[in-house]
């Protein structure tokens, strides 16, 4: 099928149609063909669900003649296919929904996608089409590395009252949906929310409501027990494309953001936020976002997932346009100089955690995470949470000695030689943001005795006796074990709740 209809078509100016009775009809169709995540990697590999255009070529090669290797095509690789297979493949009543819904449109014999549909996180996603350097600017994004980054990184707990703040395709309205009572998505693009509205429909969740505006706007002086947002946080001098550029100066977008999403939590809330922060220079990269967090009345976990100077971040994010180096070239140009004429050296991209929680004396807590170790962190962040709060309660750490404590199941305490002769300890997580902390080898046999059983303080003594240390080293180790384990306590490794 020649992609000169695709590309006549995909020009068309259009909007979803945010039919539920037809999203419902769509979603029970592919659901009997098997259009699942685990379906498409056992045909196309892990990578499948994140398909480029780039792969289409190869995929498309790989995908069976069966009614399942037809719906991808269509509505995965969006490549046309005819209308007869196409029925026969999904069924007429699953063809006219995707027609009502305006995610297809039949062109010439042929039915050709305007979006794609992704089965992600066991929930069917759609959203435009393939990503071009010349999208519309209410263009309506993928399941981004951006969108699983917040996925993870957001407490799954049942809560009462949830906001997603800027949608998008409503991915994260959809999770929380799953947890929460009441969801509630707003973005300022209206393409967003019928795609949100649609996506509801396609995995029959009915306990999302939408709402057109800016932000916080449209839920001002609501409070939530959940706050998501993966907003265009992206610090730029553009405002091309809805889902990326705010249009506001520096990171005041996510400044905005990180201060009214404290406010509107409510006693016990989570905020789970994915922002970006500038500074001067590397060397003092956090000042910003510490400003932004006090007197917010929350405990804070900031988590630097990327840092950048100004040439590599304007790559970063242009990078699209590697294929015409003088359209490239003109963009890094007008990047970095914006950069310069405000005074920015280094822009950090990451996450905002936030934990609404009486008292005054709060607790925020800065650590960069690798991306590519991140895993559902969920209960790590709740774990972490509870132990602020915990914290803020004893008066002085030396009241940790009388606590028992026991070290998570995903705990692991590893030993290591170096060629001399020396020990080495190390205590890592291997769950969530994957932490890991050196400790003496004496620290390491106090942790490995903890089992809820016995006092941190007991743990000690018994540590002290067995190895028939001085008075000396008995109060270093005592000093370190402490240190260790507010450490351990604060990144999640012990679960006081």
């Amino acid at each position: 099928m020649s992609t000169d209809i695709q590309e006549r078509v995909g020009s068309e100016s259009w909007d979803p149609v945010p039919d539920r009775a037809a999203a419902g009809a769509l979603g029970a169709a592919l659901a009997r063909l098997g259009y699942t995540e685990a379906s498409v990697e056992s045909l196309l590999g892990e990578d499948g669900t994140a398909a480029g255009p780039e792969d289409i070529a190869v995929f498309s090669r790989r995908l069976p003649g069966t009614p399942l290797g037809t719906a991808l095509r269509l509505l995965l690789l969006q490549l046309p296919v005819g209308e007869t297979e196409g029925a026969v493949a999904l069924g007429q009543d699953a063809v006219d929904a995707l027609l009502a819904l305006g995610l297809v449109v039949a062109d010439d014999g042929a039915l050709v996608s305007r979006s794609r549909i992704m089965p992600v996180e066991n929930l069917l996603l759609s959203f435009d089409g393939f990503s071009t350097a010349d999208d519309p600017p209410r263009y309506v994004s993928t399941f981004s590395p951006t969108t699983a980054w917040l996925t993870a990184l957001t407490p799954r707990r049942r809560v009462g009252r949830a906001v997603d703040i800027g949608t998008g395709n409503g991915a994260h309205a959809l999770l929380a949906a799953r947890h929460s009572d009441q969801v509630i998505a707003t973005d300022l693009n209206p393409r967003a929310l019928a795609y949100t509205e649609i996506n509801a429909a396609l995995n029959g969740l009915e306990n999302i409501e939408t709402r057109l505006g800016n932000l916080f706007e449209p839920v001002e002086g609501e409070r939530f027990d959940l706050i998501t947002c993966n907003a265009p946080y992206v610090v730029s001098p553009e405002s091309r494309w809805q889902y990326r550029d705010s249009g506001m100066h520096a990171d005041e977008l996510s400044e905005l953001l990180v201060r009214q999403a404290a406010a509107a939590l409510a006693p016990d809330g989570y905020a789970s936020l994915l922002v970006s922060w500038v500074a001067e220079s590397e060397e003092e990269p956090d000042e910003r976002v510490h400003a932004w967090i006090d007197g917010s009345g929350c405990d804070a976990w900031v988590l630097g997932l990327s840092g950048a100077d100004p040439l590599d971040h304007a790559f970063s994010w242009n990078n699209h346009l590697v294929d015409d180096q003088q359209a490239l070239g003109a963009a890094l140009d007008d990047w970095t100089a914006y950069f310069r004429s405000i005074g920015v050296g280094w822009i950090t991209e990451g996450a905002v955690l936030l934990h609404r929680r009486d008292g005054t004396d709060h607790a925020v807590r800065v650590d960069p995470i690798d991306e590519d170790d991140l895993e559902e962190a969920g209960e790590q962040i709740q774990r972490a949470f509870a132990a602020h709060a915990f914290l803020a309660t004893i008066r002085g750490d030396e009241a940790i000695l009388d606590e028992r404590f026991d070290l998570v199941e995903h705990v692991r305490l590893d030993r290591s030689f170096d060629g001399e002769g020396g020990e080495a300890a190390t205590v890592a997580l291997h769950e969530g943001t994957w932490p890991e902390l050196e400790v003496n080898p004496e620290t390491a046999d106090v942790l490995a005795s903890l089992n809820g059983n016995v006092t941190l303080g007991r743990a000690i003594e018994r540590t002290v006796e067995r190895l028939e240390l001085t008075r000396r080293s008995a109060s270093e180790l005592r000093r370190e074990a402490l240190d260790a384990t507010r450490e351990l306590l604060e990144l999640g490794f012990i679960d006081l709740r």
